[in-house]
């Protein structure tokens, strides 16, 4: 009943927000600006399988550059002080992040987590942390670590001549840590989180469980017709930072994930670039203990920031949700005109570039080809057989930026490991997106002046430091901190 009674008010929160976006915005009108977060009718109400945020750049970890990371978060939104169940991942739910290295939009690679809730002592009247022993989780299997969660990591690759697919078990029972409950509970997270990275017989390296939200942004202002307390890189206030998401993460060497299974030393090499987008998919039945189901429905994808958000018509979000990058070709026309450079151009009375947004297309539909970005000849993320595949594409021959030196805007900051060559923590993918719908990039010569160029929603770092190591979000706030001395 207690699960029930936190589901159902979730349910009802996420339907109050969606209302409050149809209202603010028009049917007709993008909806909120907030990465993928209930960007779309029926996910609004699913948060379990609400996909908010993919990541994937080489990783910046001393030691560890010759791999990449792929991150991906799931529950949109969560407050930290959401007991008694916290914020499990679903059972029922299949999280996927697939990776395409042919440029047909298909999954040629997909690591698929499939989670299991288990129990300590089911007549508790708690849920996730119970005074069992002494109410203190000093580790991922304590007994006071009541309503816990065991994971499976499976590979599933594309078989010889796309013909069938070889499934290969990676990981089995790996504990996900409890969320961060407060300062009696789990008085040492960074601890509970340290306990829960896995390294996997093969070199890769595994985590999921509870983040800090690292999608900064002001979402007042977006609400608020993009009336932004600021529209450059400060002054404005990250209205996520205080809540918290699921992180799921995967590293794995880049020879596994290239086209001929090799590291590429050369940038314009088309072995050296992959596309990764992530899914949820609902199962009609229990998932079984291989991880799979039947009849599994997609409900959720996401691949480049912001895509669905603001880019797909509020009539095709839900199927574009249930959509495989393979099949994009019916979307494209909104990614050649779309709708939102004209509501920046009449908010802000900008000139804008005219249609065919062929800059766009190249950075969210086919990758970005060599010799097209001024200054830097050897950059390429090109990654396409012909047709619009939405992905976010990596590079995996252009070398990481350490974590002190990496540029917030990515390319557009002359940082080429940065956004849109793949996606770090750091980068401020809102502040590159207004610019590039804007048309103040190097791409549309005649826009790139202020403020197209300039433009920002006056966040440009997060509430809570990212990571400089696996799994690179930052540590979770702590529902119940310590009481602060006064001063």
């Amino acid at each position: 009943m207690v699960a029930l009674t936190s589901f159902i008010a979730r349910l009802i929160g996420s339907i109050a927000v969606l209302l409050c976006l149809l209202i603010g915005w028009g049917i007709t009108q993008p909806s909120a600006l907030a990465s993928s977060h209930r960007e779309a009718p029926l996910i609004a109400g699913d948060p379990l399988a609400d996909n908010t945020d993919v990541y994937a750049f080489r990783s910046y970890e001393p030691g560890r550059e010759g791999n990449v990371t792929l991150l991906w978060n799931h529950i949109p939104l969560e407050p930290v002080s959401g007991g008694p169940q916290f914020y499990p991942f679903g059972d029922d739910i299949l999280y996927d992040i697939h990776v395409n290295n042919t440029g047909d939009g298909g999954d040629d690679i997909t690591y698929r987590f499939k989670f299991q809730t288990e129990f300590v002592n089911k007549d508790s009247v708690l849920g996730m942390v119970a005074p069992n022993q002494d109410g203190v989780v000093s580790s991922n299997d304590d007994p006071d670590y009541n309503q816990r969660q065991r994971y499976t990591v499976t590979e599933i690759r594309r078989g010889i001549m796309g013909l069938g697919q070889r499934r290969k078990v990676l990981g089995k029972g790996l504990l996900v840590p409890p969320s961060n409950i407060g300062s009696r509970a789990t008085p040492n997270y960074e601890n509970l989180a340290a306990q829960a990275v896995y390294t996997l017989k093969n070199g890769y390296r595994v985590f999921a469980g509870q983040r800090s939200e690292g999608f900064y942004v002001d979402l007042g202002g977006v609400f608020d017709v993009l009336n932004f307390r600021s529209i450059s890189d400060t002054g404005g206030r990250n209205t996520t930072g205080k809540f918290s998401v699921n992180t799921l993460a995967i590293e794995v060497p880049i020879k596994d994930l290239t086209r001929n299974r090799r590291q590429a030393t050369d940038s314009t090499d088309p072995n050296a670039v992959i596309g990764i987008y992530s899914t949820a998919s609902r199962c009609a039945t229990k998932i079984s203990a291989t991880g799979n189901c039947s009849k599994p429905v997609q409900v959720s994808r996401l691949g480049s920031p912001l895509v669905n958000e603001v880019v797909i018509p509020l009539g095709l979000k839900d199927k574009f949700n249930a959509t495989d990058p393979k099949d994009d070709a019916q979307f494209a026309r909104f990614v050649v005109d779309p709708q939102l450079p004209k509501l920046i151009q009449s908010v802000f009375g900008i000139n804008i570039p005219p249609a065919p947004r062929n800059d766009l297309v190249a950075i969210f539909a086919t990758g970005i080809p060599t010799n097209s970005v001024p200054g830097a000849p050897q950059f390429t993320t090109f990654l396409s057989d012909g047709k619009p595949h939405e992905l976010l594409r990596l590079n995996t021959a252009i070398a990481p930026t350490p974590y002190g030196r990496q540029n917030r805007l990515g390319l557009l900051g002359g940082d080429l490991a940065g956004f849109p060559n793949g996606r770090r923590v750091i980068d401020d993918v809102v502040d590159i997106e207004l610019r590039a719908v804007a048309g103040g990039t190097p791409f549309t010569p005649a826009t790139n002046v202020a403020p197209n160029n300039t433009l920002g929603d006056g966040v440009d770092k997060p509430s809570v430091p990212f990571l400089d190591r696996f799994p690179y979000l930052g540590t979770p706030i702590s529902g119940n901190p310590p009481p602060q001395p006064r001063t």
